[in-house]
């Protein structure tokens, strides 16, 4: 069979270095695009291309390497990973920045893809996109409602693009194979453990290892969520890529729940921190207190079921942490 090729943007951040490393075990040839962070992984089947995607002809030039190193002028994925990201202390304080930087290199990179005519598309969008609820979300209420208020700007930005895949997919002319997955609380190797981008679980885990006493939790630590380990995430994205015809939307979560009280207890128990002093700080920004994201149909539709604990994800992730000290 002739080999695949894949374009992936934002390759050298935490989603799409996992995504493109389960590519590659399909042996897909993976054009990796890069900004301003550096490459995390490379070998003889990854071509690293830096463009600033804000700027349409150096979306084309990607595109074009692209139909170069398929070596049939064929393009057959496009992952779309790349946007901007951060924690809570940074969405807060820099909202705009959620809105106006994702949604415009992401418009750009669809006006490319459908010039080029890639084969399937797949955006990589947010969990944020859905409205605050007691009851598990579900992707046909994707739309319902508005996005959570600290999930606003952001919120709003990944619904818009879902919207534009969606207008590329079904309401043009030559329609494209597009479909979506919604994200978060993603957590694994090659996170981002730097404090102003770090998320919950990894700034928990960069706490515990550098055996800060007390421990600060942001909040009351009840707040529950669903903890998926990137793994996991990369195999629902290629399932995704996959199996899903036309425009679709679906869930990729692990499907179980905890507080982040919880979570901090099984990271404490993996890397052997006894007697760990735990404080709280109210002051200090959080986000949701309650999300429940159904998994149902990613299940039926792909065959999505994520494979990997709580206990055995945190294990894996703290040793690849620590390996990177």
């Amino acid at each position: 069979m002739p080999v695949k090729t894949a374009v992936v943007t934002g390759a050298s951040g935490f989603i799409g270095t996992n995504i493109m490393l389960r590519l590659l075990r399909e042996d897909v040839r993976v054009v990796a695009v890069c900004h301003r962070n550096r490459p995390q992984y490379s070998d003889g089947r990854v071509t690293w291309v830096q463009a600033d995607l804000s700027k349409p002809e150096e979306c084309d030039s990607v595109f074009r390497k692209a139909a170069e190193v398929s070596g049939n002028g064929e393009i057959d994925y496009l992952v779309m990973t790349a946007a901007y990201v951060g924690g809570a202390e940074k969405l807060l304080n820099s909202p705009m920045a959620f809105v106006t930087d994702t949604t415009v290199l992401n418009l750009y990179v669809l006006q490319s893809a459908y010039r080029f005519r890639v084969h399937k598309t797949l955006y990589v969008s947010s969990g944020m996109g859905y409205a605050e609820s007691r009851q598990p979300l579900v992707e046909e209420r994707a739309m319902e409602g508005e996005p959570y208020e600290k999930y606003y700007f952001g919120g709003w930005s990944r619904r818009y693009i879902e919207v534009v895949c969606r207008m590329y997919a079904e309401k043009i002319k030559d329609p494209m194979d597009i479909s979506v997955i919604r994200i978060d609380n993603v957590y694994g190797p090659y996170d981002s453990f730097r404090w102003e981008k770090s998320h919950v679980a990894a700034a928990l885990i960069r706490k515990v290892v550098e055996r800060q006493d007390p421990v600060e939790v942001w909040g009351d630590g009840k707040d529950y969520k669903d903890f998926i380990f990137v793994e996991d995430l990369a195999e629902g994205a290629v399932l995704a890529l996959e199996h899903a015809k036309g425009f679709n939307l679906y869930n990729i979560a692990s499907g179980r729940n905890v507080t982040v009280d919880e979570l901090l207890q099984v990271i404490l128990r993996a890397d052997g921190y006894e007697d760990a002093r735990i404080v709280y700080n109210a002051d200090r920004p959080t986000m949701i207190p309650y999300k429940v994201t159904s998994i149902g149909k990613a299940r039926r539709e792909l065959g999505f079921n994520p494979q990997t604990t709580l206990e055995e994800g945190i294990r894996r992730t703290i040793r690849w942490y620590r390996e990177q000290l």
